[in-house]
């Protein structure tokens, strides 16, 4: 006889015990972390209620992830992930102008509607004192991956001068989520699609 997996959500709106693959448990794992760093934060998320919500035992989730700023880090690594898959489909076809505004406005999209991305990227003034240390290396990272999308979309500038260019244009995208336009509407996906096209684009070629 096999086994069922038990993941079905329990009467007390918890996970009954998770029996998956541990790479299953894992995505189990950072889901339940997810909507727990959504609904209370990051400084109220309790690696407990984790546990139950992904249907894991306490000994499962602290080996996989031993303490909160790793399972935060997980959970962002994650979001950033589907987030650069998402903007990567955005731009398929695009030529590397259209792609520097297609994404800018795709990202705005993801902002307003990803509720965990709000929270972690806009709301959550602990993630800064968590997240500081690695900023340097999030940039490069989101650097890299975008310069190398616009290659692919067909840009023809020299590599140092895309990589810079790409550095200045997610600089400037961090500094406009941690401080919004006082404006709400020049925060909509139409109004960043136009700012991208107006002074972004003709940066890159």
């Amino acid at each position: 006889m096999t086994s069922t997996k038990a993941t079905s959500p329990a009467k007390n709106g918890r996970k009954t015990r998770n029996t998956s693959s541990p790479e299953d448990q894992e995505q189990s794992i950072l889901a339940a972390a997810g909507a727990e760093f959504t609904e209370v934060g990051v400084r109220r998320a309790n690696m407990d209620e984790v546990a139950a919500r992904a249907g894991v035992s306490r000994s499962t989730l602290y080996r996989r992830f031993p303490n909160k700023e790793a399972l935060l880090l997980a959970v962002a690594n994650d979001l950033y992930e589907r987030g650069m898959r998402r903007l990567e489909l955005a731009v398929v076809g695009r030529g590397p102008a259209d792609a520097v505004v297609e994404a800018f406005a795709e990202g705005a999209v993801m902002i307003s509607e990803d509720p965990l991305m709000r929270r972690l990227v806009l709301t959550d003034s602990e993630m800064k004192g968590i997240t500081a240390a690695v900023t340097s290396l999030f940039i490069d990272m989101v650097t890299d991956r975008v310069a190398a999308t616009l290659r692919t979309a067909g840009a023809k500038m020299p590599d140092d001068e895309l990589r810079q260019s790409v550095e200045l244009h997610v600089r400037l995208v961090i500094s406009f989520l941690e401080v919004p336009a006082s404006d709400e509407d020049r925060q909509s996906p139409a109004a960043v699609r136009e700012l991208a096209a107006k002074y972004l684009a003709p940066m890159i070629w």
